[in-house]
């Protein structure tokens, strides 16, 4: 337990408590006009929101498919419309009445309640596939393009330099086109013997 006590007394306690206040003040002014009644659901948007917010740094993290598809179950859990338990006129969080469904074992509420939660994830899911295929249209695009203005620019320096050797060739990588001015001196004996035998 040392090790727990050493990591709160090294945590700067303070500037956490500050912030929460500041925080909590914040909360205090945006919420001062709004009816008791309608308080609890701006609580819950709000830390909705937060999770959410802060659910983008975890997914940063995981994989790319793992990291967008659970922070679109996490939107489809927390703010999936459903009714409330004694009114069903008013509006609520489809995940409490599942779970209070379970809790009840009412199975078949349980899964009549999820159908919101599923609609919600499907159509996310479906839409983040779209714009997966989309992004990655640009990014294929965006990179031919690239590689035509790399070719286009490395012809044009050819162009103008009058290098036309590929790079990296030197004068030796090229056929040798020389041609031998030295006179063969068998040739030479043969065409002196033959003149002699004349």
């Amino acid at each position: 337990m040392d090790w727990l006590k050493n990591i709160l007394h090294s945590l700067p306690l303070e500037s956490i408590s500050d912030i929460l206040g500041e925080i909590a003040i914040w909360w205090g002014q945006m919420v001062k006009d709004v009816p008791p009644a309608d308080l609890p659901m701006y609580a819950y948007l709000g830390g909705a929101v937060l999770v959410l917010v802060l659910w983008i740094l975890v997914a940063r993290v995981l994989p790319k498919p793992l990291g967008g598809m659970s922070w679109m179950v996490l939107f489809a859990v927390l703010l999936a419309p459903g009714t409330a338990l004694g009114d069903p006129s008013e509006l609520a969080p489809a995940s409490i009445s599942v779970v209070y469904a379970v809790m009840m074992k009412d199975y078949a509420g349980a899964v009549a309640n999820m159908l919101p939660i599923l609609v919600i994830l499907v159509a996310g899911l479906f839409v983040g596939f779209v714009w997966q295929l989309i992004r990655s249209a640009f990014a294929s695009s965006l990179d031919k393009a690239r590689s035509r203005s790399a070719e286009d620019t490395q012809a044009t320096l050819q162009m103008t330099t009058g290098s036309y050797l590929p790079e990296g060739a030197t004068v030796t990588d090229q056929p040798d086109t020389n041609v031998s001015l030295k006179k063969d001196s068998t040739l030479a004996k043969k065409t002196d013997s033959d003149t002699s035998d004349k």
